[in-house]
């Protein structure tokens, strides 16, 4: 990695003399950048608390603050200028016993006016050198400092203990906050020095360490804002997705001094093994898990589940496939997630659960028709498809395909695959405007035909059968609803309410005021 230009700070009450300093050497080639001027001392303290520079090129004799006077201020306040920068001493002949003493606060050498281009190229070049080996030293004791600090974190978190690692007067009291990265979700399962260098990238402007803990691997942040922790983090892990969604890391809340270090290690981990059931978020938190109420974190210490509970819809959703009911198999399908996100199950033991669901759904279909040739996918070629999801939302995805799947082969191996067909559509659809010519054209038949199948299979007119649907579900709607009347005609299909009061009265003999009158005393009666 290129080294970054040193940057250079030139002082002195002379505009013509910084206009000659900037131009006088090729800087760039020294590796150096021309990052400010000042024209006296108090303006040189200001510039070297901002632009923080390595290297400043000092006039002895100015206005307001003498060159001497500003090192003198440096020299005695070490904790307001931590960063003391190299000082290269401007000076005349007259000004020697001057430079003497800049030389006495530190300063690295002088160079008398007027300035030779040669001796300045010379003394940059050397100073240059000697700040570079400087700062590679210091990146190394820093870097070694940082991997045994890692080294000890690591330690306490495995073993589960402050004092396994770290004394007493080591606690300061700092505030953390523990990432817990996942390299496998991160698609850098085996190649941690490209996660390492991801990690290096996108949190360079914070402070942190970072060390692997097979399987994952850790960002411990140390006094950072949660603010700006929060939106480091999103950008690695958006970035991490590759597109594909999902979260890849588990952020725990955060914690002061070594105790809090190692419990936001342990809540972090407790969040990691939530990631699979997260498609939406690009990383997770507690306030994640807490604010989710079919949150298996949040049911960790339930009872043991029954699974035989899982398989008990099994003969019905059978019976939902024969008559190609994609609605209540839909329906089947969600409660059977809600109750594995509810489990107390592990991740395994709820793939393991999906994958026998998906078997033994089929086998009771094969059962009950050992005539048919369903064309589905085997259910065993799903077994491993399953295992390798990463998240709940796609494994769960997979198991109601292939129901779905299951009950259009079913169908489609039926003389009456077409009949099936266009009841469930009207029992979806019932409070549309339903016609024959319509239903013909989405099905591809003609309607007259179409016609004639229909009441063959269900015993009555089409028309009739859309009227019953309806009806039913006014009645239902009557009995549940405040809604009036005239809301109830137009919610099931009737945009004409007389036309809804004689088609009620002609199926159950009542006036749709009259059967609400008569199941509201039956409510008051059993009540």
């Amino acid at each position: 990695m290129a080294k970054r230009p040193l940057k250079v700070l030139l002082v002195d009450d002379e505009e013509i003399v910084r206009n000659g300093l900037k131009n006088i050497i090729d800087w760039n080639a020294l590796g150096c950048q021309i990052c400010g001027e000042a024209s006296n001392g108090e303006e040189a303290l200001e510039k070297i608390s901002s632009l923080s520079p390595s290297i400043v090129m000092l006039d002895i004799t100015m206005p307001v603050m003498t060159g001497i006077e500003l090192l003198s201020e440096i020299h005695h306040n070490p904790a307001k200028y931590p960063s003391r920068p190299c000082f290269l001493i401007l000076s005349g002949y007259s000004d020697f016993d001057y430079a003497q003493k800049a030389l006495n606060y530190g300063a690295k050498g002088y160079i008398v006016k007027p300035v030779d281009e040669d001796l300045l190229e010379q003394k940059i070049k050397s100073l240059a050198e000697e700040i570079n080996k400087a700062n590679e030293m210091d990146t190394l004791r820093n870097n070694a400092h940082m991997e045994e600090t890692a080294q000890r974190f690591a330690q306490m978190f495995l073993f589960g203990a402050v004092d396994d690692a770290f004394s007493k007067d080591e606690d300061t009291g700092d505030k953390y906050k523990v990432a817990m990265i996942s390299p496998e979700l991160c698609g850098c399962a085996g190649q941690l020095q490209a996660l390492k260098t991801a990690i290096k990238e996108y949190f360079s402007f914070t402070n942190h360490l970072t060390f692997p803990m097979d399987p994952v691997y850790i960002i411990l942040f140390k006094n950072e804002t949660d603010e700006a922790i929060r939106r480091h983090l999103e950008r690695f892990c958006i970035k991490m997705q590759r597109n594909k969604g999902g979260a890849v890391a588990a952020l725990s809340e955060s914690g002061t001094g070594l105790q809090g270090a190692l419990d936001c290690y342990n809540q972090a981990k407790g969040l990691y093994g939530q990631l699979f059931f997260f498609m939406d978020k690009p990383f997770i938190t507690h306030a994640d898990i807490d604010g989710d109420p079919n949150s298996i974190y949040r049911l960790t210490k339930a009872a043991n589940t029954d699974q035989q509970e899982f398989f008990d819809c099994i003969p019905e959703l059978v019976q939902f496939i024969e008559i190609y009911d994609l609605q209540k198999i839909e329906r089947t399908m969600d409660e059977q997630e809600l109750w594995l996100r509810r489990s107390s199950l592990t991740i395994d033991q709820i793939k393991k659960m999906c994958m026998a669901f998906i078997v033994e759904t089929q086998n009771a279909v094969h059962n009950k028709h050992p005539e048919k040739e369903l064309e589905t996918v085997p259910a065993l070629d799903l077994v491993n498809l399953i295992y390798t999801q990463n998240y709940f939302d796609e494994m769960l995805g997979i198991v109601k395909d292939f129901m779905l799947g299951l009950a259009e082969s079913f169908t489609s191996n039926t003389a009456n695959s077409t009949i099936l067909k266009v009841i469930q559509y009207v029992k979806t659809n019932f409070n549309t405007d339903l016609k024959l010519e319509m239903l013909g054209n989405l099905f591809n038949c003609n309607s007259a035909y179409l016609g004639k199948k229909f009441r063959e299979y269900t015993g009555v007119q089409f028309n009739t059968y859309l009227d019953i649907i309806r009806i039913e579900e006014a009645k239902k709607l009557l009995t549940s609803s405040k809604m009036k009347i005239y809301e109830i005609s137009k919610l099931v299909g009737y945009s004409n309410t007389d036309y809804f009061y004689l088609k009620f009265k002609k199926h159950t003999n009542m006036t749709p005021k009259e059967f609400k009158t008569q199941e509201d005393s039956k409510g008051d009666l059993q009540s």
